[in-house]
């Protein structure tokens, strides 16, 4: 037993030296990057994503990181998210044709994408921004109508609506590779309802529906994370390290 004993103790310290801790992502815990962009502004509602972290850590058993945190799509760190949230108000320059590659990888091995237009307005330039760039990300896989019996919609709660700060759109948009839809299209400022100042109180008021509105665009940002997270929903079970190995592995090849 002894002996047995001291091989793996061997074995582990190899591993530990082909492979340091520093070379693998950190699985303890769920940390939301938004997408950093030039032109237009790529950060409307800076608490938004750790307001809403701070939900999902109350109301899940995910454990969060809520600090504020930006990268760009070239970050060679990008591999390490399983999910990434890009947001704005106006129009943004194009990503280069290898920043789109690394995403286009990004999203086809694992990783998730939501993509919130703050502006409020219906047709913005933002969401002209967005559609060219999904146009260029998936040229062969159009952006549609996610139905209302998608498992988006029961993945935490069971919600029947799509709310935000205000409603634009009463649908969510999104794009499915291979029966996983790897990216979330919002045009109705999910941030704007998600973000508190500094003594905890709501930033924006809701247009609409109120105290119930809000709650519900809280509830559908979870169930959003929910199911980025969980390789088959009906099992409740949230595979981030799965996944992140997975955007690792397909990094190194």
């Amino acid at each position: 037993m002894r002996t047995l004993f001291n091989t793996i103790f061997i074995l582990g310290l190899l591993v530990l030296a082909i492979f340091p801790p520093a070379a693998h992502a950190d699985y303890s815990n769920l940390s939301v990057p938004q997408v950093k962009y030039k032109g237009g502004q790529p950060n409307p509602h800076p608490t938004a994503v750790g307001s809403l972290l701070g939900q999902v850590a109350r109301r899940t058993s995910i454990e969060v990181n809520r600090e504020p945190l930006q990268i760009k799509l070239s970050d060679p760190n990008l591999y390490r998210y399983p999910f990434l949230y890009l947001a704005g108000n106006e129009k943004f320059e194009s990503f280069s044709q290898d920043e789109l590659h690394r995403l286009r990888n990004y999203l086809s091995f694992g990783g998730f994408l939501l993509i919130d237009d703050n502006s409020a307005k219906a047709n913005s330039k933002f969401d002209t921004s967005v559609r060219e760039m999904i146009n260029e990300l998936f040229p062969q896989v159009p952006l549609q109508k996610i139905s209302r019996d998608h498992s988006i919609f029961r993945s935490f709660y069971l919600i029947n609506r799509v709310m935000g700060r205000m409603q634009i759109n009463p649908y969510l948009e999104g794009i499915n590779i291979k029966g996983r839809t790897v990216l979330i299209y919002s045009t109705n400022d999910f941030g704007g309802a998600w973000a508190r100042d500094n003594l905890g109180q709501w930033t924006h008021d809701i247009i609409g529906g109120g105290s119930r509105q809000r709650q519900l665009t809280i509830r559908l940002g979870v169930n959003i994370i929910m199911y980025a997270l969980t390789l088959d929903y009906k099992k409740d079970m949230v595979h981030l390290p799965i996944i992140l190995e997975r955007l690792r592995r397909s990094h190194s090849q």
